[in-house]
């Protein structure tokens, strides 16, 4: 199966090489190119997010593996520390011995003393040979020990820093996620309000009910009036109508109307 897919990829292939000549390979990437970048595209910012944190921890093994490390030198450098301590006291007793020897050799004599047991000056020059010897070699020993102890500690320090660094950046990029997803959260938000979309059908139709409920509401308010007249209640919510005084009207129309001292002796004899 495997091998007739292969098969096929190559004749296509071939194909078109032959129909694209030289063009083909450019089109390839070209369309490899807009299939990445579509796929990219189609990637959320909610995965992006949770892919950058989960690379941020996963920087945290390393980060353990390089405090393994600076632990280590930590503790090299302590035994180191006491080896040369030792050392040191070594070099300062057997210096002292051989000084002594030295000084005993400086007296002239031919014959020496310690501890009860009597040595030849040959033998004396011997033992002081093979001590300075003994003392040479530990001295050197001593001065490798001293370089190697400056190296690491300044391995140390450097491995220090990167650290400090490792540390340093790492909590930085913490930050960074922690602003990037709270950011990304507003956006969200923005756009989720933005997206609301308001059905104007809706609004029209409980306008309407509202008017219909209004007019209900006049009709039944005018039902009530209605049923008051009905009932023989006094009107007190009519106006009252004027009078016209149509006589005077016609009077003044025709020129009929009376004088007004005559009207006033007249009514004044009315009155008696």
């Amino acid at each position: 199966m495997i091998r007739k897919s292969l098969a096929t990829a190559a004749v296509l292939g071939i194909g078109a090489v032959m129909l694209l000549g030289t063009d083909a390979c450019s089109y390839a990437r070209t369309l490899f190119g807009n299939v990445r970048e579509s796929v990219r595209s189609e990637i959320k910012p909610t995965f992006k997010l949770d892919s950058i944190r989960d690379q941020v921890d996963s920087l945290m093994p390393e980060i353990r593996q390089h405090m393994k490390v600076v632990a280590e030198q930590v503790v090299d450098i302590r035994n180191m520390q006491t080896g040369i301590a030792e050392k040191q006291n070594q070099l300062n007793n057997q210096k002292a011995s051989i000084l002594a020897l030295r000084s005993d050799l400086d007296s002239g004599q031919d014959e020496f003393n310690y501890r009860q047991v009597s040595y030849a000056r040959h033998e004396v020059e011997s033992d002081l040979g093979d001590r300075f010897d003994a003392y040479q070699l530990l001295e050197a020993s001593l001065d490798r020990d001293l370089k190697i102890l400056a190296a690491t500690k300044e391995t140390l320090q450097a491995n220090q820093k990167s650290l400090d660094s490792m540390m340093s950046r790492k909590q930085d990029l913490a930050v960074k996620v922690s602003q990037a997803e709270a950011r990304l959260k507003q956006i969200q938000a923005t756009e989720t309000v933005n997206s609301l979309e308001v059905d104007d059908t809706q609004l029209s139709r409980v306008e309407e009910q509202l008017r219909e409920l209004n007019r209900d509401m006049d009709v039944r308010e005018a039902l009530l009036e209605t049923e008051g007249h009905a009932l023989g209640r006094i009107p007190i919510e009519e106006s009252v109508i004027p009078q016209t005084d149509i006589i005077g009207k016609i009077d003044q129309h025709f020129g009929l109307s009376v004088d007004s001292e005559i009207l006033a002796e007249l009514t004044s004899v009315d009155n008696l």
